[in-house]
């Protein structure tokens, strides 16, 4: 059986696609990788089929980190719509009937009529907790105290609006690509939202940090983070000299985020630093964090894989992405989560209501005292440390990409 897996993020994305979809050609099943071209040789290199898609993520992601919520996000994606039209067309090309098509559920408004047209199997493979459930309200903010309904109403509300939105956002170039180019009527929210229902899913997060809920229908299975541990990475000298010089310094690091002010933002970053008394270690990152002067106790890290570093923080600061926040609490240390945009707050909420980490900073409010004050709680507030290595421990003993091959086999 051939495996078309569409991974249309960045390294977050593609990683444990990669990862998962090496274990099910292990598994004895042919398989297709669809992501951008930059990262074809990468892919290539372990061993599975490609498929490149023409758009610039890095282009995409700048654009994208100016959307600050729900609205702005869906606004800037109806500006997308030929881009969008031209990525469900090349996906289009990778796919062949009877195949099986593991998709993220956040674009299937995009790729509806791909499924419908060539009559494959879809699995949503997730990263995020998209579908709704009374537990929580996934990438929506949490329910303000004034709220006068039950959280479990405002959650499952929440999680339906998510759903909607995404629709709202991906629909019209979905239905686009239907006209234009796969010969299909339009699509509605109504089938759309009767495809989401009957589409079986899993969430790659572990269930140490989010249990199954107990309303969702057991077509849908959480079943552990999917790790990319690169063990044949060596760190350069300057690197080993550096964290055997002194304490286990913290990390800071925003990943593919786009940095609006990167000068800025790196003179805050290291006067955090100075002021909680801590050694650190920059992440210059797609956000273009770092400087020509930096101090003796600050070192400049163009790459590191989260595996081999991240044990030897006393702390982490990201994003919040899905992969950076499962790599932090797998590491065992406290997360000091600085989100941006998308499922970002939520992955922020959940460290810190897990007691792995201070309450999140969002971004648009960061300041050198927030900073200074989150990074002194996260390596000295011993329950926070004990916590976050309880944690790390579960984590460690899942195996993840095997119960995720089992599901996948189990559903085929």
């Amino acid at each position: 059986m051939r495996i078309v897996m569409v991974a249309t993020g960045s390294w977050g994305d593609v990683r444990p696609n990669v990862v998962l979809g090496q274990a099910l050609q292990q598994a004895g099943y042919e398989v297709v990788l669809v992501a951008t071209e930059d990262f074809r040789a990468w892919v290539e290199a372990r061993g599975l089929g490609f498929a490149g898609l023409s758009f610039n993520i890095q282009k995409l992601l700048d654009e994208q980190a100016n959307n600050r919520n729900l609205l702005q996000t869906m606004r800037w994606m109806r500006t997308m719509t030929e881009t969008m039209v031209q990525m469900g067309r090349e996906i289009a090309e990778s796919v062949q009937a009877g195949d099986t098509v593991l998709v993220n559920e956040g674009i299937l408004g995009l790729v509806n009529g791909i499924i419908e047209k060539q009559d494959v199997r879809l699995i949503h493979v997730n990263m995020q907790p998209w579908v709704p459930t009374a537990e929580f309200a996934g990438m929506f903010p949490a329910p303000p105290a004034w709220l006068p309904i039950q959280a479990g109403a405002y959650n499952r509300w929440a999680g339906g609006l998510v759903r909607w939105a995404q629709w709202r956002a991906m629909g019209g170039s979905g239905n686009q690509l239907r006209t234009r180019y796969l010969g299909l009527p339009q699509q509605n929210w109504t089938r759309h939202h009767a495809m989401l229902d009957a589409t079986p899913s899993l969430l790659l997060v572990s269930r140490a940090v989010l249990p199954s809920p107990p309303d969702w229908p057991a077509r849908h299975r959480v079943t552990g983070y999917v790790f990319d541990d690169e063990r044949e990475w060596e760190a350069p000298q300057l690197l080993q000299d550096f964290l055997a010089s002194g304490e286990k310094p913290v990390y800071i690091g925003f990943g593919s985020m786009h940095e609006r002010q990167p000068e800025a933002t790196t003179r805050l970053l290291l006067e955090a630093v100075k002021r909680a008394g801590k050694r650190a270690i920059l992440l210059s990152g797609w956000a273009g964090i770092g400087a020509a002067d930096l101090p003796d106790d600050v070192f400049l890290l163009k790459y590191a894989p989260h595996s081999w570093l991240f044990p030897r923080m006393a702390a982490v600061v990201h994003h919040g992405g899905a992969g950076t926040t499962a790599a932090g609490l797998r590491a065992g240390v406290p997360s000091v989560i600085v989100p941006m945009l998308s499922d970002q707050p939520f992955w922020g909420r959940r460290v810190h209501e897990l007691g792995a980490g201070p309450r999140p900073i969002p971004h648009a409010r960061l300041t050198a005292d927030n900073l200074a004050a989150a990074l002194i709680e996260a390596t000295s507030n011993r329950a926070m440390q004990e916590r976050a290595a309880e944690l790390g421990a579960k984590i460690t003993a899942e195996n993840g990409v095997g119960e995720a091959v089992k599901t996948i086999r189990e559903l085929l």
